[in-house]
């Protein structure tokens, strides 16, 4: 009979270990997980710092795979044209303007986006009224279908340059220069190299001119 009630005892513990853990096991479970959270939040932190940091060449690359599309599909050349501000892009009309008539270009398109607004919250209005909606801007000739517009501005905390193939040497935006950057119809575009760099990060990047992809890369984030 104690031989029985032993048996039983030793059943009954055999269960109850197996069924949930003990305080040492759970102690253990939890030092681990806290070794991994310390191990995994600089690690995180780090992509973060990278993402922002690389934040101007993701902008421009992007930039430049979108307007390079338009220039194909349309069959019309686009521009990025980069100035101490930042970086834009439009079509692309006169091989000999410069810093003036980007103004007056930038300043249509941007009358126009103005009076498409309009129009569009005219249409909202009207179409709740049953009213006719009023046409919208017309552009002729080579101004035709200009709708595209598209910019990214430039922190004051980073500094960059340019280099295209008719440059000798490094030429930084901040000194006022005035850069294009245009992209042909059949999707080829100038050779470009670009630097951006602030305290802790450092982004050199070469530009394919069939591809407008990143071909080569420096760079460096603390």
């Amino acid at each position: 009979m104690a031989t029985g009630r032993g048996q039983l005892h030793s059943c009954y513990d055999s269960d109850r270990r197996s069924g949930g853990f003990t305080l040492v096991e759970i102690v253990i479970v939890l030092s681990i997980l806290a070794i991994l959270t310390a191990v995994s939040i600089p690690s995180v932190d780090g992509i973060l710092k990278e993402r922002q940091a690389r934040e101007p060449v993701s902008e421009l690359l992007t930039l430049a795979r979108e307007v390079r599309g338009r220039a194909m599909r349309e069959q019309r050349p686009y521009q990025i044209v980069f100035d101490s501000d930042g970086f834009q892009a439009a079509r692309y009309f006169n091989p000999y303007g410069g810093r003036e008539e980007f103004d007056k270009l930038r300043d249509l398109l941007r009358t126009q986006q103005e009076q498409l607004d309009i129009i569009e919250a005219s249409r909202r209005r009207n179409m709740s009224t049953g009213e006719d909606t009023p046409p919208g801007p017309r552009l002729v000739g080579a101004m035709a279908g200009l709708t595209y517009a598209a910019s990214y501005e430039i922190s004051d905390r980073v500094d960059y340059r340019l280099r295209s193939w008719r440059d000798t040497d490094w030429v930084d935006m901040e000194g006022g220069a005035f850069k294009r950057w245009v992209f042909q119809p059949s999707g080829m575009c100038d050779p470009m190299r670009v630097q951006f760099q602030s305290d802790h990060a450092f982004f050199e990047v070469e530009f394919h001119p069939l591809t407008a992809d990143i071909k080569d890369e420096t760079s460096w984030v603390e």
